[in-house]
């Protein structure tokens, strides 16, 4: 049995049949529409003909205008909602970062507030052990000579007034400065002019400090001199003339007005105070 596939239209062709099938629709509606006016007698028909298309044509016009004010309409929408879109992510944003912002805030104020405690505690360990530093300081002042006791004396003073309003850090630096410069006299030889009561009279004096265990004084004729040392109540003193020339040479080489050399005073502690 023979087939015969059927022949192959050319695309061409169909669009042309297509064409002129809408062309030949398009003029039969074309005539429809005014062969009504064309055949009537009564012009009335072609009128109300003619006001229907009218009417036709401006409701399209005006599906068309509200089809496009709708397009502007939803663009103008979609757009807002971008932006409410943005907006809304950057509050999100926003509000992560205020969160963030909040606990790193209190993580530093609970920081703050252990420091702060961890300060007051301190503190009250400072003034439980300053106190007692203080007390066992206190009664060796008296002991300093007046040369050392001349460069700490507004803290001597506050010392010995011992207020216990004083501010902590104040007492800690008064402390501080009195033990550091006792500390160097006593490492060191000092040498000082005194003014001291001796057999009635008031005479001027060279005293050479061994640091805070020794002294040797002279006078400026020579004919009074002896030795100190530190006690309890105070430096004592032990006349010795017969040292007056070793401890006036010794005086001169500490302050270079001699050649260096050794020279020999005597040990001792003040058991026998003359003044």
């Amino acid at each position: 049995m023979r087939h015969d596939r059927p022949p192959a239209i050319d695309p061409l062709s169909r669009f042309s049949r297509r064409f002129r099938l809408r062309s030949g629709l398009a003029c039969l509606l074309a005539a429809t529409a005014l062969s009504i006016p064309l055949h009537a007698e009564d012009p009335a028909p072609a009128a109300a003909v003619q006001a229907k298309v009218s009417e036709w044509i401006k409701t399209l016009q005006l599906i068309s205008a509200e089809k496009a004010g709708w397009e502007t309409e939803k663009q103008t929408l979609t757009d807002l909602n971008e932006i409410r879109k943005s907006e809304i992510g950057k509050l999100d944003e926003f509000i992560r970062l205020a969160e963030d912002r909040v606990k790193e805030l209190d993580e530093k104020r609970q920081s703050f507030a252990k420091e702060e405690e961890d300060m007051k505690q301190w503190r009250r360990d400072l003034e439980q052990r300053l106190a007692p530093l203080e007390n066992e300081i206190r009664p060796l002042v008296k002991l300093f000579p007046l040369a050392l006791r001349e460069k700490v004396e507004e803290a001597t003073i506050r010392l010995e007034e011992n207020d216990p309003e004083a501010p902590l850090q104040s007492r800690m630096r008064d402390l501080l400065a009195i033990v550091q410069a006792a500390l160097d006299f006593h490492r060191s030889l000092s040498w000082d002019n005194e003014i001291r009561e001796i057999d009635g009279e008031r005479r001027e004096i060279g005293v050479l400090y061994l640091g805070l265990t020794q002294a040797y004084y002279v006078d400026q004729s020579g004919k009074y001199a002896g030795y100190g040392s530190p006690t309890p109540d105070g430096w004592k003193w032990v006349a010795a003339p017969e040292i007056a020339s070793s401890v006036r040479l010794a005086i001169d080489v500490f302050r270079t007005n001699v050649p260096p050399r050794f020279v020999t005073l005597p040990l001792g502690h003040a058991t026998n105070p003359s003044n």
